[in-house]
């Protein structure tokens, strides 16, 4: 079975719990792995802090990569003229971005304060393009809107009316939004792994929380949202886990796993 889950409380950091808890899982003969918004290089750290033993999926769906050498295993693309387009409005109106183009990662500068959810992943490192963006147009897995203030909503409802029929919106947190290409789900992302590892959906558990977790765990066999889930989360759910600051990956994992739920 593929766990794929909202791992971090509010420090940023995965808890001994739950690293205990994948750990129980991986001496049952259970796969485990990520699915995240964030770039692979973060997937990949986390993932191996977990125990991950499979590819990673990372941007939302977009990629899925091997771990440990990084070999793509699966990536889907925006459209090369819709990221020009995108970067250029952007850059037009100083709107700070960061993407991603295979495992490396670009922004126009860098700066902490942009990336303050990546202060607990080691090695963390940008490409900055300066205006010098236009080079870096080809292959885009996912384009990141990211702020120190609220992102206006009339910002949000113009480039979705302008973008829509181009990408898709995704993981809106107010601060920070994931643009992907428009077909483009963790659910899309963790059945091409399912494939690719022979393994049926109805032995898939999956663990989440956001807005772009709903199809994943509407996706798999069982499935559980976290208790600070958002309503649409806990409707796609199986059932209704603990929240994140109380270990609540480590118990639904610990639930599925006592209970004996038909997982191989």
């Amino acid at each position: 079975t593929v766990l794929v889950g909202t791992l971090h409380n509010d420090e940023k950091k995965v808890s001994p719990a739950n690293i205990k808890a994948f750990q129980s899982a991986y001496e049952q003969g259970i796969n485990i792995t990520i699915a995240t918004g964030r770039m692979h290089f973060a997937a990949a750290f986390f993932g191996k802090a977990i125990g991950a033993n499979v590819p990673v999926i990372s941007c939302n769906g977009a990629m899925i990569r091997d771990i440990n050498t990084d070999e793509p295993i699966f990536e889907t693309y925006i459209d090369d003229v819709a990221v020009e387009e995108l970067l250029a409005f952007f850059f037009e109106h100083n709107i700070y971005c960061s993407w991603y183009i295979g495992t490396q990662k670009f922004a126009p500068y860098f700066s902490w304060d942009m990336f303050s959810g990546y202060h607990t992943v080691k090695g963390f490192n940008m490409t900055e393009v300066g205006h010098n963006y236009k080079p870096y147009t080809k292959k885009v897995t996912q384009v990141v809107i990211r702020s120190n203030t609220k992102i206006p909503l009339e910002l949000t409802q113009m480039l979705e009316e302008r973008f829509k029929s181009f990408v898709k919106f995704q993981q809106n947190t107010g601060y920070t939004i994931d643009i992907t290409p428009p077909d483009i789900t963790k659910a899309v992302g963790l059945k091409y792994l399912a494939e690719y590892l022979h393994i049926q959906r109805e032995n898939i558990m999956t663990l989440g929380d956001g807005d772009n977790d709903v199809a994943m765990l509407g996706y798999a066999g069982t499935s559980a949202a976290m208790g600070n889930a958002i309503v649409p989360a806990k409707k796609a759910a199986t059932f209704i886990t603990d929240t994140c600051n109380a270990d609540g990956v480590a118990k639904a994992i610990n639930k599925v796993l006592n209970n004996n739920r038909p997982i191989n």
